[in-house]
């Protein structure tokens, strides 16, 4: 099973994601043009996190499984 998500600057109000998920996430803020500006993984026992970068209109982020990681259970990403 896989999982993707993006999210555009428009869908947060506080540079934060609220995240539910069973496995480690990899959250990656990009440019447009795929020039990566900031990359964490997520911990399945914490559920808040702040983007230290303050997104732009050119800016995209991009939510995926962490390699190797077996979901069996979609995750939930939430944009605040």
């Amino acid at each position: 099973m896989q999982f993707n998500a993006t999210f555009f600057p428009a869908d947060f109000t506080e540079n934060k994601l609220n995240v539910l998920s069973l496995v480690r996430l990899l959250v990656q803020v990009k440019e447009n043009d795929g020039t990566e500006i900031e990359e964490f993984e997520t911990d399945p026992s914490e559920k808040l996190y702040k983007i230290d970068t303050e997104l732009t209109e050119t800016m995209k982020v991009e939510v995926s499984v962490v390699q190797g990681e077996v979901i069996e259970f979609y995750p939930v990403v939430t944009a605040l």
